[in-house]
């Protein structure tokens, strides 16, 4: 709008300036030819418009000079733009029959126009999404190599369809491979980033993804919450991948590499830790195992944790953990998963009457069913029958809870 009101403004400017110059006289305008004998004059505008005349009898006398060396240039010239023309009227209705869920018909309609296309790249990749939801697999890599042909330079394009045609077929580990070559091409691409991750994720490629996660926290693929949990879970599975491992021996250290890689806010996981210390005493490393949870109860206190630190065999120095719990019951006097901690160590010892108190203190904070068991357990060691009766009942009781409700016969 601004260009036009400007052109106009030009040339309602040039009107005003020819007009003051007619108003100040016609001018004349003399050509005298190289004899010096004969000339010619005329007006000055008479001239300027002879000029104007000429330049146009000679641009159409050289277009049609250039008809006559090529006759049939324009007629191919209207014929290819007519081609164009129908090309793209047959892949506009390819991808509207695409877009409505008519597979056969647009796979037909763009695998036509892409022979009349001059950029045939976007009819290949149509056509190959419409037959692979059709369910044409053979048409499907005919297409890709169709686009491939026509243009050599979209192979990012080409691998992206490619990728996400073997995803939705469920061919995990074609995905995978397509997926790596893409990442190397464009390592930032965020769609590559999060496919890369759901593939190593359906094919529990725990290590490979492990390596992933610093690229996918830099380049924010999912909410901080669902990195974090991403994070924990791969790195328990890998440990229990490792853990699953008949010769845990072997993998001891690559456990323990694992866990020294951790990240720092990791290692206060309460699942992460258990994992480590459950490797820690399958492989007798005790004093390694009390100094984790004596470390992380310093860290974060945790029950899971704590009732852990009681669980630990006999030969972890019961003494001095007992000693260090009781400075942890000092601060926490009435936490009913450290009094039975104390407890279970005192049990350790042969503390039957302080495991006893430690018990009963533990009953009266919280009732649970392994406390119950573990109490009538040692009344009944001791030849207190009737308490170790009636704490065996509670825990029958808490038991039956949680049995699932189904039906029994009656009695006739």
């Amino acid at each position: 709008m601004i260009k036009r009101v400007f052109l106009w403004l030009f040339f309602l400017a040039a009107a005003v300036l020819v007009g003051q110059q007619l108003l100040k006289g016609t001018g004349y305008f003399l050509l005298v030819l190289p004899d010096g004998k004969t000339s010619i004059e005329m007006s000055f505008w008479t001239a300027l418009v002879l000029v104007v005349i000429s330049w146009w009898v000679a641009a159409w006398l050289l277009h049609f000079l250039g008809w006559l060396v090529h006759p049939l240039r324009g007629l191919k010239d209207r014929h290819l733009r007519f081609k164009n023309q129908r090309a793209l009227k047959l892949t506009v209705k390819g991808l509207v029959e695409l877009a409505q869920g008519r597979w056969r018909r647009a796979r037909k309609l763009l695998s036509k126009s892409a022979k009349y296309s001059g950029a045939p790249l976007i009819n290949y990749l149509a056509a190959a999404q419409a037959a692979h939801y059709e369910g044409k697999n053979a048409d499907v890599e005919t297409f890709l190599k169709e686009a491939e042909k026509s243009t050599p330079s979209a192979g990012i394009a080409i691998d992206f369809l490619q990728a996400r045609i073997q995803l939705d077929q469920g061919h995990y580990e074609q995905a995978l491979a397509t997926l790596v070559r893409l990442h190397e091409k464009v390592p930032s691409h965020p769609v590559v980033l999060r496919q890369l991750r759901d593939v190593h994720l359906a094919l529990a490629d725990w290590k490979p993804l492990i390596q992933l996660l610093p690229e996918l926290r830099r380049h924010q693929i999912g909410s901080l919450e669902e990195l974090n949990q991403l994070e924990r879970q791969v790195y328990l599975r890998r440990l229990d991948e490792l853990l699953r491992d008949v010769r845990l021996a072997d993998n001891f250290m690559a456990v323990k590499d694992l866990w020294e890689g951790l990240p720092s806010r990791m290692k206060l996981e309460d699942e992460l830790i258990l994992a480590w210390l459950k490797v820690l005493i399958k492989q007798g490393e005790l004093g390694l195992a009390e100094q984790l949870l004596n470390r992380s109860l310093k860290d974060t206190w945790s029950a899971k944790l704590v009732e852990h630190y009681g669980l630990l065999p006999k030969e972890a120095e019961p003494k001095r953990r007992l000693l260090e719990a009781e400075q942890w019951l000092k601060e926490r006097p009435n936490d009913p998963v450290l009094l039975h901690a104390l407890a279970r160590i005192s049990q350790q010892q042969a503390l039957w009457g302080k495991a006893l108190e430690y018990y009963q203190a533990s009953y009266q904070l919280e009732v649970k069913d392994q406390l119950c068991a573990e109490m009538s357990q040692l009344y009944l060691a001791l030849g207190e029958e009737r308490k170790a009766d009636f704490f065996q009942k509670l825990a029958m009781q808490g038991l039956q809870r949680q049995l699932p409700t189904l039906p029994l016969p009656t009695k006739k």
